[in-house]
């Protein structure tokens, strides 16, 4: 029994200076921890100082491998992300959430020894859109002193955006009682702005709005944080890509309109299409990429040799993007020119042309959002259905026009119209016919209902638009009124889109939109239902296209 015992004490000593805790050796002998002090001390064992040193090293070589390990596998996407600007926190929370399995700790030694810099300016990226919103809302109603209503509150809650700006709130310590008063006010001021049109928030009183916040909420003393509310830059940035104007339109409010119009100081609305138009021709000419680091290059050599152009940030801002540029340069230069093409050949082939990019651009889209977080996803969404509106409305504009160039009667079926207007009537009547000074874009655009072609096509062919389903056309106003919002988001834009979705909402309870609405909601909202409702409102135009091909075909009959 002794010898027992002594070959568990050895065991035990053994242990301790390998390590071992006094918790894990009375664990493992099944003794108190009191006991083991005891033995240790019988046995003359290594000082707890000497034991806890090798607990160190030993706790430092297999941190040591840890993040070896953890670099190996994970140094290019650090790299990546912190050349794409994501901060340090946000990737920890990365992590954090999606691999929970790395502890924290192997995560911060392991950005520390990849020596990788990472963007200072942390309250840019620190805050999600939803939570930058609230702020301006909240300092809003901090400056009209509103009154909070919890009824009101609790029927039209975003609760997405409540949780995010909850969380935020919670991480920097505040009482659940002081969050649900920041979320009611924020509630009030959207209430108040719904139903008082004009208001609006200038950068400098939300500045001030914001300093009043910090001080009560505690953060005004916490050097290097970057608490919430964010700065005017941060919601500059972020909502309104770098215009205060922008973002208080992004989310519904009113602009100051003393400020003026951004990226027009210099050039004009012309000069900017003339730009992407005297670069592209360029381009074809030299056989040079149609790019936008391209059209860099071409500004700085018109530069050089005297002539002014628009800087490539100016025209992507002014466009949205750099494929919108090139499609209002593209649409410029083919008025000029349709004179020259064979208006047979086009209209045999605009709708089934305009058909399969449709359907291919749709396809595209969906497999992009396929692999794109929500956030990810939501410029895409932005970007896609302006484009997708706007394709539309350019490409029905060939369409009409090369049907009418290709029927002989088409003049005079309308000179035939009683109600046909004096000023198109004259036009039609000259010698020959001026068709081109009737259908000019305004006058088709005009024509906003997909089944009305003007009295241009013949009957059989109009036929097949009328067929058109009512609930197609409904999904048409929507998308129109979806980018009309999107561009120019004002409050009649944003009038016009509530009114089209509550018709739509009519025949399909699905497009019934209850909360308040923004750009960001909107897009969330189409999000939803795995994308859903921006299937079927996308999917309208294919649809259209589809009845265009057909009576495209019986009027060249």
């Amino acid at each position: 029994m002794a010898q027992g015992h002594s070959e568990r004490n050895l065991a035990m000593v053994d242990m301790y200076a390998g390590g071992g805790t006094l918790s894990a050796i009375g664990e493992k002998f099944g003794v108190t921890q009191e006991r083991v002090r005891q033995i240790l001390a019988k046995q003359g064992a290594v000082t707890a100082e000497d034991a806890r040193r090798v607990r160190r090293e030993a706790r430092a070589d297999e941190l040591f491998e840890a993040v070896r390990r953890f670099l190996d596998e994970y140094r290019e996407v650090l790299t990546e992300m912190a050349a794409s600007g994501v901060p340090r926190t946000e990737v920890e929370a990365r992590f954090r959430l999606l691999i929970p399995a790395v502890p924290a700790a192997i995560v911060r030694e392991g950005l520390s020894q990849a020596g990788i810099l990472f963007n200072v300016d942390v309250q840019e990226f620190k805050f999600s859109e939803a939570v930058i919103e609230s702020a301006v809302w909240f300092a809003l109603a901090r400056e009209l002193d509103l009154a909070v209503a919890p009824a009101t509150a609790v029927r039209q809650l975003d609760v997405a955006a409540a949780t995010e700006l909850t969380e935020v709130l919670q991480s920097e310590g505040l009482d659940p009682d002081v969050v649900a008063n920041i979320l009611l006010s924020v509630e009030a001021a959207k209430a108040y702005a719904a139903a008082n049109l004009g208001v609006g928030l200038s950068a400098q009183r939300y500045n001030a709005q914001r300093s009043k916040i910090l001080i009560e909420l505690g953060f005004q003393s916490r050097q290097g944080s970057a608490p919430w509310p964010p700065t005017s830059q941060t919601v500059m940035k972020r909502l309104g890509a770098g215009a205060w104007a922008d973002a208080l339109i992004g989310i519904g409010l009113t602009p100051d309109k003393r400020g003026r119009q951004r990226g027009l100081l210099v050039f004009n609305e012309t000069q900017y299409t003339q730009a992407v138009s005297g670069f592209l021709d360029f381009a074809s000419r030299t056989g040079q990429p149609q790019s936008f680091e391209m059209y860099g290059k071409w500004v700085d050599q018109e530069e050089r040799a005297g002539r002014h152009w628009p800087a490539p940030a100016s025209v992507r801002l002014r466009f949205g993007n750099w494929m919108n540029a090139k499609r209002s340069a593209v649409a410029v230069d083919s008025e000029s020119t349709k004179g020259r093409r064979l208006a047979r050949n086009a209209a045999a082939s605009e709708a089934a042309i305009a058909l399969h990019q449709a359907q291919s651009e749709i396809d595209e889209l969906f497999g992009q959002l396929a692999t794109s977080s929500a956030v990810e996803s939501r410029p895409i969404i932005d970007s896609f259905i302006r484009t997708h509106a706007q394709e539309f409305e350019f490409r029905r504009r060939g369409w009409l026009r090369a049907a009418v160039e290709a029927d002989p009667t088409a003049v005079s079926r309308r000179l035939n119209d009683v109600k046909l207007p004096a000023k198109q009537r004259a036009l039609l009547e000259a010698n020959p016919p001026n068709i081109s000074g009737v259908l000019t874009d305004m006058y088709i655009d005009r024509l906003a209902n997909p089944r009305d072609a003007g009295g241009w096509l013949r009957p059989g062919a109009q036929a097949e638009l009328d067929a058109i389903p009512d609930e197609t056309v409904l999904r048409y106003n929507v998308l129109r009124e979806i980018r009309n919002f999107m561009v120019h988001n004002s409050t009649e834009a944003r009038e016009r889109l509530r009114s089209r979705l509550d018709e739509l909402a009519e025949i399909d309870p699905r497009f019934e939109l209850k909360q308040h609405l923004s750009s960001r909601v909107l897009i969330m909202w189409l999000q939803g239902s795995d994308a859903r409702r921006l299937r079927l409102i996308v999917d309208c135009v294919p649809a259209i296209w589809r009845a265009m091909v057909v009576a495209e075909t019986i009027a060249d009959n």
